[in-house]
């Protein structure tokens, strides 16, 4: 090759180059909606009402968020999917809330629960979350655990696979104000307590603590408020680390989706089917009133009133219900 043809090729080369770098550097400086891949991971948190699932959401994304007070009634009565951008690593979090169960009595608990757990499987499968990284269990150190939470973790395996607890962890709620002591004291105790011993080895990924600033502490101006959010700001860093590890996520059977789908698509058609029925009913009810004013009024309208009952009555219901109307009037 010759110089000239050697020089030619150089400067286009770096013709290209120069011309490149700069183009990347104006969009770097001023360019908009900068655009980065970003992986996920799917976050679920299970767990009694009232601890602490939906402040763990607003502690990873601000961990000086006051919550409001705590009130009887559960903030979360439907399961609840929110997705949060982490900007240091470019990690999406799906997180899935799940409303608390056992917030039943008596035969409520299991239709309840299985309700509950379908729901979420459905709005995941929707979603094509077909897979969890991490599952959270989650329990306040005000209530501990019981033979409810014992309960609630089985069925959960029931419906997903026992495998499940290599992607499971403990969370232990409102520990904001307790020093590495106390959480050492805490994780002793656990492994002590009767209920904890028959679950102990589903958390294969451990035990993590959650806190939020006091609500109290914060109407008071109170300077514990200080050493709270360093221990929540730990707490928050502990929980991130293991979202956004590099952990192999747990993939939910295709079959159980299925089943799911069809599940909920009867409860739905039984849904509309219960809903029809009761607005024929109540339609019944009202032509039955107005046949009764017609009737004592000695009215001409009984004719048009029966047929509008025959029209009416399509269903076996409906048909008792006529028979047993004709009686009540002759």
């Amino acid at each position: 090759m010759s110089l000239r043809e050697r020089r030619t090729t150089l400067d286009l080369s770096q013709r290209r180059e120069n011309i490149h770098n700069e183009i990347k550097k104006d969009y770097l400086d001023v360019g908009k909606y900068h655009v980065t891949r970003a992986d996920q991971r799917n976050i679920m948190l299970i767990g009694r009402t009232r601890t602490g699932k939906s402040t763990i959401k607003r502690l990873l994304v601000d961990p000086t968020t006051v919550p409001n007070d705590l009130t009887l009634k559960s903030d979360t009565r439907d399961p609840v999917f929110e997705s949060f951008h982490i900007n240091d690593n470019k990690i999406i979090l799906n997180v899935i809330d799940t409303p608390g169960l056992f917030e039943h009595s008596n035969t409520e608990v299991d239709m309840r629960d299985n309700e509950t757990i379908m729901r979420t499987i459905e709005i995941c499968a929707n979603r094509e979350l077909t897979k969890f990284h991490v599952i959270c269990f989650c329990v306040a150190i005000t209530t501990g655990i019981n033979k409810e939470d014992i309960a609630s973790l089985k069925l959960l395996a029931d419906f997903l696979g026992k495998e499940i607890s290599r992607n499971s962890c403990l969370i232990v709620t409102r520990c904001e104000s307790k020093n590495d002591d106390q959480r050492n004291n805490m994780r002793m105790e656990l492994m002590e307590d009767i209920y904890f011993k028959e679950i102990a080895h589903f958390f294969q990924l451990g035990i993590f603590f959650s806190g939020s600033l006091n609500p109290d502490d914060y109407e008071q101006g109170n300077e514990s408020l200080y050493a709270q959010y360093f221990t929540v700001s730990d707490y928050r860093t502990k929980l991130i680390e293991l979202f956004t590890s590099n952990i192999e996520p747990f993939p939910v059977k295709e079959t159980l989706i299925s089943d799911v789908r069809h599940i909920q698509k009867e409860l739905l058609i039984k849904d509309a089917q219960l809903q029809e029925s009761q607005a024929k009913a109540k339609e019944l009810e009202n032509i039955i009133g107005q046949m009764r004013a017609a009737q004592e009024n000695n009215q001409q309208e009984m004719p048009e009133l029966i047929d509008q009952l025959e029209a009416l009555n399509t269903s076996e219901q409906c048909k008792k219900t006529y028979r047993l109307t004709n009686c009540v009037l002759s």
